[in-house]
């Protein structure tokens, strides 16, 4: 397949539209597109807000390399990235989500140049429009589930692979993207070893040391406390520190949850390979906030574009060496997805390559299609069009159950009327988080006053903590209730929110 001819000037205008159109479809309407706040949004808000004001986590943990959070750990990085814009702008929604946007619009720049790297102008536009109209990308970036920090990362070091063949100083940032990723999420384990012995064959002999060292050198600091952690995890240890770094004791380790390290072997292998294979196929793994109808990952027809391109690559992979890693990347993504209990999120690491491919399948066919190029695009479009109208239908309107739109504006409502006590139910997925985030209650007033249910638990939950309780709705007690609106009946109500009341309780 030959290059399509573009000059200069076309090319720089194409990009910055679309690279401005990326944007703008992962900033615009940031706080209100999702509708409210998810549980593990408020988790590493709040705990990026405790580090700033107090230096430690909500369980006390200075400058932890792994955050505690429900007891069994969420991935730290994003809290720490989160940190300067909450210090800017506040503790709130549009500051939360706010650097996952931004990751977000460093790979559609990052995709870009890969993809011009690899194949030339043409196809570094159709990979950035691509990704661009990603459903599965668009959604990733515009909420703070900090996991979706990483395919940003991986995809940075990638590209800095690839650049590092001619400018070896690209080594260093790099392996700093590369130490990152273990921050930004635990699979990166999983992909990481194999990855990195490709790209050293791969660089080949005439890798000089001089650059090799430094560059490794910034990996193995980056990637030796959260290390620690991990295998003091693994190995029962009690929490300790390093360099400074609280290096925290889990309730239970992550990976025995979400990998073959649970147990299962071969069955657990087979388990993820036909849990990866459905996905494939049907774009969602059943969580809305991964996936909605009309839209799955990447459009029902991405799936065989990213296998068409997959092909073209393969046959053609001895005149591209510069997407080798593309190919490698994609090959020990799929390698280490059956290693893992699968969904969307989990397997992250996957979809940037599989964008890529996408992409060249589209491209592919553009170029076939010569004059009737436009086809296929006003496919895409459509696609486009009917995606957006099911993901504003689907997670921006008051009908979203996913991230709990109208409690935090229940709880401000409740707080301003300095109650003795107030209640809110188990209707909300770890209420106790949403409480501490809206509110923005010291972490030492939590540490000294929670009351955790099972506090040896995987994921704790609270009963109580100050002057709030929580708990099922019929043992609902307090001076104000906040209860999900089905389990309002018969209650005097004050005030409403979305899904969410304020009702008069016991005094």
């Amino acid at each position: 397949m030959g290059k399509k001819r573009i000059s200069p000037g076309v090319e720089a205008a194409i990009a910055v539209f679309l690279l401005a159109l990326g944007l703008l479809l992962r900033l615009c309407l940031l706080e209100r597109l999702p509708l409210g706040l998810n549980q593990d949004e408020a988790s590493a808000g709040y705990d990026a807000w405790a580090i700033l004001t107090s230096g430690t986590d909500r369980c006390g943990n200075s400058l932890p390399v792994l955050l505690e959070a429900w007891g069994s750990g969420q991935n730290a990085l994003y809290s720490y990235l989160a940190i300067p814009f909450i210090a800017l702008f506040g503790l709130s929604v549009f500051a939360l989500r706010l650097p996952m946007a931004l990751s977000g619009c460093a790979a559609l720049f990052f995709m870009w140049r890969l993809a011009r790297r690899t194949r030339g102008p043409g196809f570094g536009l159709a990979a950035l429009l691509f990704l661009a109209l990603c459903p599965w990308h668009i959604m990733a970036s515009r909420w703070a589930l900090e996991s979706n920090l990483l395919p940003a990362l991986l995809l940075a070091g990638i590209f800095f692979t690839v650049t590092a063949r001619e400018q070896e100083w690209r080594l260093l940032p790099a392996a700093a993207c590369f130490g990152l990723s273990l921050y930004a999420y635990g699979t990166a384990w999983f992909f990481l070893p194999a990855f990195l012995v490709f790209a050293l064959l791969w660089l080949g002999k005439g890798l000089r040391l001089r650059s090799l060292l430094p560059a490794l050198g910034i990996f193995v600091l980056l990637a030796l406390p959260i290390g620690l952690c991990q295998l003091r995890n693994a190995l029962g240890l009690p929490a300790g520190s390093f360099l400074g770094l609280s290096l925290p004791a889990l309730t239970e380790p992550r990976q025995s949850a979400t990998s073959v390290l649970g147990g299962g072997r071969l069955a657990a292998l087979w388990e993820n390979f036909s849990a990866l294979c459905r996905l494939l196929l049907r774009q969602s793994d059943g969580l809305i906030f991964n996936s909605v109808p009309g839209g799955g990952l990447f459009y029902f027809f991405g799936a065989a574009l990213a296998l068409f391109g997959l092909v073209l690559a393969v046959r053609e992979r001895k005149s591209r060496p510069e997407e080798a890693p593309v190919l490698a990347a994609l090959c020990i993504g799929l390698a280490a997805s059956l290693l893992i209990s699968g969904n969307v999120n989990r397997l992250n690491f996957l979809w940037l390559p599989v964008c890529y491919f996408a992409a060249l399948g589209l491209w592919f066919i553009l170029c076939k299609l010569g004059r009737l190029f436009w086809l296929p695009l006003a496919g895409l479009l459509l696609g486009f069009a009917l995606f957006c109208s099911s993901y504003w239908n689907s997670l921006g309107a008051e009908g979203n159950v996913n991230y709990f739109p109208g409690l935090g504006e229940a709880i401000e409502y409740v707080e301003a009327q300095e109650p003795e006590s107030t209640f809110i139910s188990y209707y909300v997925n770890q209420p106790y988080i949403f409480v501490l985030f809206y509110t923005q209650t010291p972490a030492e007033e939590f540490i000294e006053t929670v009351d955790y249910v099972n506090p040896d638990g995987a994921f704790r939950w609270v009963s109580g903590f100050g002057r709030w309780r929580f708990g099922a709705a019929e043992a609902a007690s307090g001076e104000y209730l906040i209860l999900h609106r089905s389990e309002a009946a018969g209650r005097e109500l004050l005030a409403a929110f979305g899904h969410y009341v304020v009702c008069r309780g016991d005094r």
